[in-house]
């Protein structure tokens, strides 16, 4: 790929990086409102206009590993690698963007246990990342900080003598576990209960009670916490993993086959797309550059 002036080659990066965004994407399939996208593409490449636009999406995202690994990287490295790699959609959930007491974790996996995953890229600072981890803490039963290198001497420094575990994504996009993590022994019941819904700490309730509190629904949530508070910890936790797992994809199928590319992976398991979608998708990825300006 060419970028159209070079000497602004961080700055087209950053915007054509936009491109895979949960929201343009959105727009895309619910919308098939393709501006931004072809916008973008048109005024920071110089890409042949008869290509398509998966073959444009190709190039633009291995720029993107090579000179430019935003958090969307990362965590499309991750749930290639990890999730639909090394784990499987059968047994195993992951949620982008899933708030833990007072932070929001990157990237979590449930299977048999919880891991939470903080990615701290090149273009990241590390100030918050101690009160990031003490809240993940209080939820997963082990912590991973995903980082570039040049991250990894401070927080070998923070973390050696601790559970966290440190993974270093690679100039070659492997994972580099360069200290494992252990099990966390700071589980707190009411940071685990604040990332259920309704639904579904009431599913907990009835499930270790055999009832629901008959009380008003405004005190519902309340009486509901301190029913978990005397449930012990690690039984606990266990059933709020289950029922975590219970939000499954719709599709898994579809996003498993080659028509979704790998660079997309994240977006459409995030956006949990539906099979219209997923057509929509499909459409969008074959038409050329030149012919979404009569969809703009």
């Amino acid at each position: 790929m060419l970028l159209m002036a070079e000497k602004n080659k961080i700055e087209n990066l950053r915007s054509l990086s936009q491109i895979f965004s949960n929201s343009n994407f959105q727009k895309i399939v619910r919308k098939r409102d393709y501006y931004q996208t072809i916008y973008r593409i048109n005024k920071h490449t110089n890409l042949d206009p008869n290509l398509k636009n998966q073959e444009a999406l190709e190039i633009i995202y291995r720029a993107l590993i090579k000179l430019y690994k935003n958090e969307y990287v990362y965590k499309n490295i991750l749930i290639n690698k990890l999730l639909l790699k090394k784990y499987s959609l059968a047994t195993t959930v992951s949620f982008n963007e899933f708030k833990i007491g007072d932070s929001i974790s990157d990237f979590v996996m449930l299977n048999g246990e919880a891991r939470v995953y903080e990615i701290k890229t090149e273009l990241d600072k590390l100030d918050k990342i101690e009160k990031q981890i003490e809240d993940y803490q209080k939820f997963g039963n082990k912590i991973y900080v995903v980082a570039h290198q040049s991250h990894i001497p401070k927080l070998l420094d923070l973390y050696s003598q601790s559970e966290i575990g440190i993974i270093e994504l690679t100039k070659r996009n492997a994972l580099k576990e360069i200290k494992g993590a252990s099990e966390s022994k700071l589980l707190e019941i009411e940071t685990l209960f604040k990332t259920l819904r309704k639904d579904e700490y009431l599913e907990i309730i009835l499930k270790y009670y055999g009832s629901i509190p008959n009380v008003p629904n405004t005190l519902i949530f309340r009486e509901c916490m301190a029913l978990s508070k005397r449930i012990p910890i690690l039984e606990f936790q266990k059933l709020v993993i289950e029922v975590l797992k219970k939000r499954t994809i719709s599709n898994p199928e579809i996003l498993l086959s080659e028509e979704v590319p790998q660079s997309l992976k994240h977006i459409c398991y995030n956006l949990d797309l539906s099979k219209r979608e997923y057509h929509q998708l499909s459409t969008f990825l074959n038409l050329k550059i030149n012919q979404c300006i009569f969809h703009t």
